[in-house]
């Protein structure tokens, strides 16, 4: 449609439709839509069962397979043809197809009414082949179980190497399919190459075997690394006929009449499930997922060990208590242990956790981090204890003293200079000199004072006041016979004899 401005407003135009009529090329498909298989150098394939009979040709008794004319388009096609080897043989969307086929090509035409009856569009050529559905003929289960390195009940250590083998047969090339079944009831591909990536080693043809049909020995080598292969194996041999899913015989899902059953012993290990928490308020419980087989018999053979201090099922310690060991109903031949916390406390995320384990093959020890199940701070602050903040906050304390007690020594030292230097000295003597040979006015004088002299020094006048003190002082003592004092180092050491001399008087 369209819309013109007129006045202030718009006008809209009557709609028109425009109806776009199309035929795109068509496809033959199977009557479950799926298209034909494509083998290289070798164009498309459809597959009919082919039942032979004693003389190796198909009978007529074999399934008959229903083709569809696939084709897109508008208005929905109304015409339809079919062609044998290029030449018409039928009318309508579908055609069923037998024995009869086999070796020969079909395609299809399909018409709308845009193209002339002699130019309607044309299918590939599909080729048909005989199709002999995939079969298991034997495998070596049975003899596996009975033999090195099976132990009886169908046990195997760990490490071990299992090699089973199928054969098949069946035309088109039968692909092998390897299946287990775990003890939960879970069906799964088995731990080896599937399908078109399989092991496979093909056999010649022997004895009344016809050429068509393929024969082949599928392989499946397992180590067994851990307690997930426990289970039941089979294989199913499997015929591609469409792209669609292949049919198998036996069943993808269910096993035939000949299994390999694998019960995988020997010491507990890690299961593939972490440990986990469930919290409860204050309180939490500590899940420990581990596998063994046998599984470790309580009370000496599993231990939960916290901060070395060993609980056995159903002791308690401070505010930790190991509850139980579980089986674990999901996991084959796995168990849960559950350490309970009441109350949880900040010191329990620094808690050195472990679940030690013991059967007759060996031991295992699995730590528990409480930081990470706790949800600790990743800071190495967080996740230090409290007596070693401490231990930090009291040495940070005593350095604080030590660095305030050296500065104090530091001013002190600046404001009194050290008296062994230089200058130091120098400014001592002047001092010293200054206070002892020069008197006040008043005071009582040794001797006559003169008239100062060029360049007269105090020593001298320090040498007259000795000699002078020393006349006196023998004056002195020889009125008392009985004192004796020595002065000999006045005269020795004048300038030390100045403060010996002052003592004495």
């Amino acid at each position: 449609m369209c819309q013109a401005a007129l006045n202030g407003g718009t006008v809209d135009s009557s709609p028109a439709t425009v109806d776009v009529r199309y035929l795109r090329q068509p496809h033959v498909v199977d009557s479950n839509g799926q298209s034909p298989v494509l083998i290289g150098n070798q164009g498309y394939r459809f597959f009919v069962e082919c039942v032979r009979g004693a003389d190796g040709l198909c009978q007529q008794s074999g399934r008959r397979k229903t083709l569809k004319c696939d084709v897109q388009s508008n208005p929905p096609a109304t015409q339809y043809r079919w062609l044998k080897n290029g030449s018409p043989s039928g009318t309508g969307a579908e055609i069923t197809i037998g024995t009869e086929m086999i070796g020969q090509s079909i395609q299809c035409q399909a018409n709308n009414g845009l193209h002339d009856e002699s130019n309607m569009p044309l299918s590939q050529a599909v080729q048909i082949d005989p199709y002999s559905s995939a079969k298991l003929l034997k495998d070596n289960f049975q003899k596996l179980q009975s033999t090195s390195p099976f132990l009886a009940s169908n046990r195997i250590e760990m490490n071990q190497q299992v090699n089973m083998g199928c054969e098949v047969e069946g035309n088109p090339r039968p692909i092998v399919y390897w299946r287990m079944r775990k003890p939960n009831g879970d069906v799964v591909d088995a731990a080896c190459p599937q399908g078109l990536e399989g092991q496979y080693q093909e056999l010649p043809p022997e004895g009344g075997r016809s050429a068509n049909i393929v024969r082949l020995t599928a392989l499946c080598s397992l180590r067994i690394s851990n307690y997930s292969y426990s289970g039941q194996y089979w294989c199913a041999a499997c015929s591609q006929v469409s792209q669609g899913e292949p049919e198998c015989s036996p069943s993808l899902e269910t096993p035939g009449t000949s299994s390999l059953n694998v019960q995988v012993i020997g010491a507990p290990s890690n299961s593939d499930a972490p440990p986990s928490i469930e919290q409860r308020g204050n309180d939490a419980t500590v899940l420990v997922h581990y596998c063994a087989e046998p599984m470790p018999r309580p009370p000496r053979e599993i231990v939960f060990s916290i901060d070395q201090n060993d609980l056995q099922v159903g002791q308690s310690w401070e505010n930790f208590r190991f509850d139980s060991a579980v089986t674990n109903n999901t996991v084959p031949n796995c168990y849960i242990a559950r350490l309970s916390i009441s109350p949880v406390r900040e010191e329990d995320q620094y808690r050195r956790i472990a679940l030690k384990l013991q059967n007759q093959f060996g031991s295992k020890q699995i730590p528990v981090s409480m930081d990470a199940l706790l949800g600790g701070d990743s800071a190495m602050v967080g996740r230090m204890p409290t007596f070693w903040m401490y231990i930090l906050i009291g040495v940070a304390a005593l350095l604080f003293v030590i660095c305030i007690i050296a500065v104090c020594v530091r001013r002190r030292v600046k404001d009194h200079p050290d008296y062994n230097e230089p200058k130091t000295k120098a400014n001592l003597n002047i001092h010293q000199e200054n206070d002892y040979f020069e008197p006040p006015p008043n005071a009582p004088r040794l001797f006559a004072q003169h008239p100062p002299e060029k360049k007269r020094t105090t020593v001298a006048a320090f040498h007259e006041g000795v000699n002078y003190a020393e006349l006196e002082l023998k004056r002195g003592f020889a009125a008392q016979p009985s004192s004796t004092v020595s002065i000999s180092s006045v005269n020795s050491r004048p300038h030390r004899g100045t403060a010996s001399v002052q003592s004495v008087v």
